[in-house]
């Protein structure tokens, strides 16, 4: 009996808290769902705007695709007389979609980010007929059509009320509505408000430019020897269309970036994010200026934030890949990032707000997918948190971001060579195709990580997404087969983060109870105490 008294007394020992107030600031959530929130009709895009609401995020990522919006996307020429700078100068039926998902946005109570992207019209590129235009995209054509959606979102546009048809689809719009899905066109004029759109804050330069899916070409050979290609194009576009949307806007931030986590083998695969940014900062590895051509004359690159999308790949967030491929970026390595864009800016070779790291997709998938590990449910809500935990972090991190709201399954036709995703499935959803709630949706809302920081102390760090305003949430513990019993009770605000230590207690595990509607109280998954590979 002394024994057992003798154990319990050691157990709770182990179990007191640290004191001090546990509340954090937490990372602004961003989700993007074009299939969801761009090709679905109005009264399902609004449930699944109020889904996102209800799961506490601030922001959504819409794609303003280039291709489809401008006019006469497949001709070889621009259209005379075109200014492609007046929101007003295109066919307004094409921009239905993304008017009412800015629209439904507002309504809704949440921000939005639009991707200034891909692809390109014919008429601004050096590509052949045929879908996704990308090969030497025309920097000023470019610089063109983001001042016309700066200007359209400006919070001061009137669209007109009477919207005529939209003629038929360009090859680009086909096939994203063959991956995404298509709400039915209107065979007549439609009504719509003229009421001006609503003001955006936050647009982003194109779509992983380091990426030959959607900017050519990536490499290029110079004097016998292969260099990114890509960074240079993609720098010519950002010193083209910043200034000029920053002049029309200069109350908004717009992004660079939004760079693919890995690199791939030259002369057809991925350039590295760390490369592709020090090739548009114009430096070598060793941050020393390089001297060629196209870094003549060199001025700081422009931008007011980063933006990235660092995907794990299937493996641990703490994972911090191969030791050979330093470049890549993924988000066990998210420090590599906020470390070259402090340097940089220190040595005045980009704007000191580039430093701002903005996350813009990331996710695990919970379907089996070529040549990667396949996580369960349980597993993929877990690493979420831990990856926020990570993310936040690291130095400049800002936003952190879910890709999809609900998984979306095969398309009907291929879309790419791609033996992983050839026709545009993708399973990283806080749902299931149906509609369904995985447990990563419980997860996002609040979520718990454990970590082992010394042989006798455990961090918990916790993300809320409950809400503003106070909530008690409750941190429960269980060692073997006891049952679960309370370790603390705090008062945060619902939408934050909270980090406090507390004793090891070895084969405990952990997990968040909450507030919710009707008197009823919310448990989270029981989280085990990891230990870092770092």
């Amino acid at each position: 009996m002394i024994h057992r008294r003798l154990l319990a007394a050691l157990v709770l020992a182990a179990a007191i808290l640290v004191p001090g107030a546990p509340a954090q600031a937490a990372l602004e959530t961003l989700v993007q769902d074009d299939a969801s929130l761009l090709h679905r009709p109005t009264e399902q895009v609004r449930g699944s705007m109020q889904k996102l609401r209800s799961l506490g995020v601030d922001r959504v990522r819409l794609t303003a695709n280039w291709s489809v919006l401008t006019r006469d996307p497949d001709a070889e020429r621009k259209p005379a007389g075109f200014d492609a700078r007046d929101p007003g100068a295109y066919v307004q039926a094409r921009w239905l979609e993304l008017d009412q998902a800015v629209r439904l946005a507002q309504e809704t109570g949440l921000k939005v980010m639009i991707d200034i992207g891909f692809w390109a019209p014919h008429w601004a590129t050096n590509d052949r007929p045929g879908p996704r235009a990308r090969t030497n995209i025309d920097p000023q054509a470019f610089a063109d059509f983001a001042v016309a959606v700066a200007r359209r979102y400006s919070g001061r546009w009137e669209p007109s009320a009477l919207v005529a048809p939209a003629p038929p689809p360009s090859p680009d719009e086909s096939m994203l509505d063959g991956v995404f899905g298509a709400p039915p066109a209107p065979q007549a004029p439609v009504l719509v408000s003229a009421a001006p759109l609503p003001r955006v804050d936050q647009f982003v330069l194109w779509n992983e430019p380091n990426h030959p899916s959607l900017l050519l070409p990536q490499w290029s050979r110079s004097r016998g020897e292969l260099r990114p290609s890509s960074p240079v194009q993609y720098a010519r576009m950002v010193r083209a269309a910043y200034p000029a949307a920053k002049g029309f806007r200069p109350d908004a931030d717009f992004l660079l970036g939004n760079t693919s986590s890995d690199g791939g083998r030259p002369p057809l695969g991925s350039v590295a994010p760390l490369l592709f940014i020090r090739e548009m900062a114009c430096v070598d590895r060793d941050l020393r200026p390089l001297r060629r051509p196209a870094c003549k004359n060199y001025e700081p690159l422009p931008g007011d934030g980063w933006a990235h999308h660092p995907y794990p790949r299937q493996v641990r967030p703490d994972d911090r890949g191969d030791a050979d491929r330093s470049d890549n970026v993924r988000i066990g390595t998210l420090d590599r990032l906020s470390k070259l864009l402090r340097r940089l800016a220190e040595r005045e070779r980009i704007g000191r707000r580039l430093q701002r790291i903005h996350i813009t997709e990331f996710g695990y998938e919970t379907s089996p997918i070529e040549g990667r590990p396949t996580l369960s449910q349980a597993t993929q809500a877990r690493w979420l948190t831990w990856a926020e935990y990570l993310a936040s972090e690291v130095p400049g991190v800002v936003t952190f971001a879910q890709f999809l709201l609900r998984d979306l399954p095969p398309g009907p036709v291929r879309v790419s060579t791609s033996v992983r995703r050839g026709f545009g499935e993708y399973y990283t959803g806080l749902q299931t195709i149906r509609g369904e709630d995985k447990l990563a949706a419980t997860s996002f809302t609040a979520g718990l990580f454990a970590q082992r920081l010394t042989e006798r102390k455990v961090r918990l760090w916790g993300r809320l997404r409950l809400g503003s305003g106070e909530k008690a949430v409750t941190i429960e513990r269980r060692h073997g087969n006891d049952h679960w019993r309370r370790l603390t009770t705090l008062t945060v605000d619902g939408q934050s983060a909270f980090s406090l230590t507390t004793g090891h207690v070895r084969g405990a595990l952990y997990r968040l109870r909450w507030p919710r509607a009707h008197g009823r109280r919310g448990a989270g998954l029981p989280i085990k105490v990891v230990r870092a590979h770092r």
